[in-house]
Parts: structure tokens; C-alpha cells; sequence
């Protein structure tokens, strides 16, 4: 083999595994990544940003207990798509809830639906929950809001002093948002 065609095929190659390397970096990291929007309602911050044909959110309060947000109840949290989240020992404990009441709820799977909560996370850290979960748009399920983007959503807030879903909130906040 010629030190030309020797060259070229190190360049081909070289090149080969370049792009690959990029190719799995981009699909690790994704196309670039709209911003995420936050309002602040009391203690809570909530963030989110519509990703495709889903929602990312993120609620964090200065508690070791559960963190929620809920969407569009039509009166204090009936009828809300309740999306809760808990870190117990390092890990993550979520349910897609529903607003059966303006005072109380249940998973939706009690109620014939399904757990639509596509990906969550919770962490605690310096005294604060954060939990982040991304939810369909429009799941399908009788049981969840489905959620328009342009459109005004309410969202109620609330925080819990404990992991467990079904200790009585210690706060609770509301804010609307327009979904972009």
C-alpha cells in the first residue's frame, strides 16, 4: 500500500470514528435543549418546558418529605392530574395520582388508569426536595389532564413532611402557566 492510499484510509478511518463519537454524544445529549421556565409560588419553585410531545417538570420545597404538582384542577385539587414524587433511601418514589376530591385523591391505577409518569427523579440536598419527572402531554388516560401547548394551565403545588403520599400536605401553593 502506498503512504498516499495509507493516509487516506487513516483519514477515512479517523474520520469514521469521529463522527461516531459525535453521533453518541448527540444522542446522549440530544439536539439542543429548550430552557426550562420557573415561577416561584410561596416556598415552591416549579419548572418546566415542553419537550416534544412531552412535558418536563421539576418541583422543588424545603422539605424531606413528598413534593406534587398537580394540573388543572377545576376546584382546589379535584379533577387535578397529580404528579407526586418522595427520595427514600437514595431513591425515587413517584405516583400519577388524580384529584377525586377538593381534599383527596388516589393513584390512578385505584381508579382504572395508568401510571403515565414516562421518567422521575428525586433528590434531596441541603434541606430541599427536587423532583423531576416528564409526563405525556396527552396520555390518553381518563385520568390525566391533557395539556395544550400555547395553552393557560393552573398548577397547585404541594409539600409533604414526609415519603409517605398520604400524610396531609404542610403547604401548598398555586400558579398558572402557559405551556411553551
Amino acid at each position: 500500500m502506498s503512504v498516499s492510499r495509507f493516509l487516506a484510509a487513516a483519514m477515512v478511518a479517523g474520520c469514521a470514528v469521529f463522527a461516531a463519537a459525535a453521533a453518541q454524544d448527540s444522542a446522549a445529549t440530544g439536539a439542543p435543549e429548550a430552557p426550562f421556565q420557573s415561577v416561584k409560588a410561596g416556598k415552591f419553585t416549579f419548572a418546566w418546558k415542553v419537550a416534544g410531545p412531552n412535558l418536563s417538570a421539576r418541583v422543588s420545597y424545603p422539605t424531606k418529605g413528598w413534593v406534587a404538582a398537580g394540573f388543572n384542577p377545576t376546584s382546589m385539587m379535584k379533577n387535578a392530574n397529580l404528579i407526586m414524587g418522595a427520595a427514600v433511601g437514595g431513591k425515587t418514589v413517584s405516583s400519577d395520582e388524580f384529584g377525586v376530591s377538593d381534599v383527596s385523591h388516589k393513584p390512578d391505577t385505584a381508579l382504572g388508569g395508568k401510571n403515565n409518569i414516562l421518567s422521575a427523579d428525586c433528590a434531596q440536598a441541603n434541606g430541599i426536595t427536587t423532583f423531576s419527572f416528564t409526563i405525556p402531554l396527552d396520555s390518553g388516560d381518563p385520568r390525566d389532564v391533557k395539556l395544550t401547548v400555547g395553552a393557560k394551565v393552573k398548577v397547585i403545588l404541594a409539600a409533604g413532611p414526609s415519603a409517605d403520599f398520604k400524610e396531609h400536605h404542610l403547604d401548598v401553593a398555586k400558579t398558572t402557566i402557559i405551556l411553551r
